[in-house]
């Protein structure tokens, strides 16, 4: 009851930015809600596969229902899964908002580039979904070979570390979290190189030394402060 009360006035607060009706397979469409539940079946009472927040894009898959007095369409890589969101919290865009993908699904938007968020998986994992591994102390997982503690503080997206992790938007949308919630608490630029040894060293990791080599190897993988 809860979930159908706060889904309510999202969509009251964003009636004027949605859609409805029939549009094409693979369009691409965008949340316009702040935190919005992504449904397993189109209904409001359907199982949560996880959250979707404004200004992220999906493509649409192609499916959709009218139930609970509300259009749902079913979305491509939400979490790593297809998934329905009401129409009243989307809306159109253009394709090049969907366009950013590697390898397997696509990397959320936020404060560091597709360019750098690249660089990153790329030399964390090779841009692949490994499996959870001991490193330093703790598991390091994923396409970002992200650990607990970091999950932790970007919100725990995606319903468990190793479900996200192996997930590229959910795993990319970790890190923009974590990033948009300690970029300025240390006095680092908002550039890539910041981000990069944030992501190595920790919130002040732009301040640390020895994040310098991890910066070094981010370098190697085509990036530059300005990415």
């Amino acid at each position: 009851m809860v979930g159908y009360f706060l889904i309510l006035s999202v969509i009251v607060a964003t009636a004027r930015a949605n859609i409805s009706g029939h549009i094409a397979t693979g369009s691409c469409v965008c949340v316009t809600g702040s935190t919005v539940n992504a449904r397993h079946t189109a209904s409001i009472h359907g199982h949560i596969v996880g959250t979707v927040h404004s200004g992220e894009c999906y493509k649409y898959n192609g499916h959709m229902h009218t139930a609970d007095g509300y259009t749902w369409y079913q979305l491509q890589h939400v979490h790593g899964q297809l998934a329905y969101v009401a129409g009243s919290l989307l809306q159109t865009s253009t394709a090049s908002h969907c366009s950013v993908s590697t390898h397997s699904g696509t990397f959320a938007t936020g404060v560091v580039s597709d360019k750098c968020m690249q660089c990153i998986c790329d030399l964390e994992s090779g841009c692949r979904p490994l499996d959870c591994k001991w490193d330093v102390n703790s598991n390091s997982c994923g396409y970002m070979q992200i650990k607990q503690v970091y999950w932790d503080d970007c919100g725990k997206p995606g319903g468990s570390l190793e479900a996200c992790s192996k997930d590229k938007h959910c795993a990319s949308q970790c890190v923009q979290k974590y990033m948009s919630r300690y970029i300025n608490h240390y006095g680092c630029a908002h550039n890539c190189e910041s981000y990069a040894r944030m992501h190595n060293g920790g919130p002040a990791g732009c301040k640390h030394t020895n994040t310098l080599g991890y910066w070094s190897h981010i370098q190697s993988q085509g990036c530059s402060a300005n990415s």
